[in-house]
This record gives structure tokens, sequence and C-alpha cells, in this order.
């Protein structure tokens, strides 16, 4: 196995702080690299109005890859979430690419609200959908909400409400790694067996500092997850990298006694 997925997020397409260079760069660079897939973790627009979503859609057909794309906060503003399903289709699906691959894509956005809530009905579907997935696929789940802190992004707001229960399905489910936005930096961290991964943004002038615009190259191996940070008309760096393991059944989580 030998799969490669380019992670773009928060491109933000509007008229506040929108680089449209940066991003046209970015689709030309990821269409030169040719990843196998795409995934866009949300907020492609900044308020979700119609004309924004008009030129996003203009600006991710451009991208050359079968992709999956989500919502985030920004797009369900002033009720872009019904926008979004008339470009973009469902939040929340799946795509099972090949025999080794399956992608879960998971609609956090709550309209007018920033921070994000998955909801029983959702955590209930995404559990179901897990466990039809073959244990030997890898099994990829990209959400907008970030599932943990992300470093270097100040104190914790616009947060995922029901994050510790939807991180309990996916360990229990064999996820493999999940893909985040939201906070435009790019972080990974390895918990429980699962790889989870921030992107940074490709076209917004709101990043940190030292922080430059960017998106994430995901390659997965037989024997490895390695994450790869692409600065937008810049070098790449490996973030990080994890041997895969064989077993999930090397963790287990007690419970608590009541």
């Amino acid at each position: 196995m030998d799969v490669l997925i380019a992670h773009v997020s928060d491109i933000h397409v509007g008229k506040v702080n929108f680089l449209p260079e940066k991003l046209e760069s970015c689709i030309k660079e990821v269409n030169e690299i040719s990843p196998d897939f795409l995934v866009l973790t949300g907020d492609i627009t900044m308020f979700g109005f119609k004309d924004e979503y008009e030129r996003a859609k203009e600006y991710i057909d451009q991208f050359q890859q079968e992709k999956l794309v989500i919502p985030g906060n920004h797009d369900a503003r002033y009720r872009g979430d019904i926008y979004f399903e008339k470009y973009f289709g469902h939040g929340s699906r799946v795509m099972n690419l090949s025999d080794d691959l399956s992608v879960i894509g998971l609609d956090s956005s709550v309209p007018d609200l920033d921070e994000g809530t998955v909801g029983r009905g959702k955590q209930r579907w995404l559990k179901k959908e897990l466990s039809r997935v073959p244990e030997e696929k890898i099994k990829v789940v990209a959400i907008h909400h970030h599932l943990v802190p992300v470093p270097m992004t100040g104190r914790e707001r616009s947060v995922l409400t029901d994050a510790g229960d939807v991180l309990r399905i996916l360990v229990e489910n064999g996820a493999d790694l999940v893909l985040c936005g939201h906070r435009h930096t790019p972080y990974a961290w390895f918990l429980n067996n699962i790889a989870i991964v921030t992107a940074g943004s490709p076209s917004t002038e709101k990043v940190r500092a030292n922080i430059p615009q960017s998106y994430n190259l995901i390659r997965i191996t037989d024997e490895k997850i390695e994450i790869m940070v692409k600065e937008v008309e810049g070098k790449e760096r490996v973030m990080a990298e994890y041997k895969r393991i064989k077993g999930r059944l090397e963790f287990k989580l007690k419970e608590l006694e009541g």
C-alpha cells in the first residue's frame, strides 16, 4: 500500500483576509504533486454567502483529484449550510476509495455558532460506518473542529463540544487517521493508536506568527503514516511520522467504576 492524501483546510474564500493568489498557487502545486485523494476540512467560505460558495466551487473544481469536502463553522454562518449542500452535497458521507482506504466525512458545524457539535445522531452514524469498514482497510475520518487542543493557538475556544464522545467512538472502532482544520495551525498528535492531524490555511491572512500559509501531504504505507507540511510557494518538511501498529487490542481502556 502506498497512498498519498492532500489535506487542505480553511481556504476562506470571500472579501475579508482572502489571498486568491495563494489559493491559486496551492491548487497548482497539489495538481502537480497529483495525490491519490484530496480532503478539504471545512471553512471554504468566510461568511457562508451564496456568492462566496459559487466562487469557492470554481476554485475547488480546479483540483484534479477525487475529493471530499466537508463544512466548517464559517460555512454554516447565515444558514450557509443550505448552500453547502446545494454545491457540495451532504456534509457527512463515506467514500470507499479502494480496497485499502475509506474516508468518512463528519459535519460538526452548527448554523451561526463557532463551536462545533457532532451530536448523538451523527455519533451513532459514525460508529456504524466505522464498524462496517473491514479492519484491514485504512479508516480516515475528516472533521472540521479540532478534537484535541492545538499548541501555539492561544486559549481554547470554538471547540468541538462533544469531543470526548467522538474520540471514544474513533478509538473503539479502529480509526487510523483523523484530519481536522479550524485552528489555521498544522500539528499532529498520536493518541491511542490514532494519528490526529490539523492543517493550516493556504489562503488567508489569518495565520499565526511564524506560521506561513500551508497545507498537508499525508503518505500512508503498510509500515507508516508520514505527515508533511507544504508551505504554499515554499518548502516542505516532515511534521510527524508514525509506525503503523498491527493489532489494535494491544491497547485496552478500562471503564471507570461508579
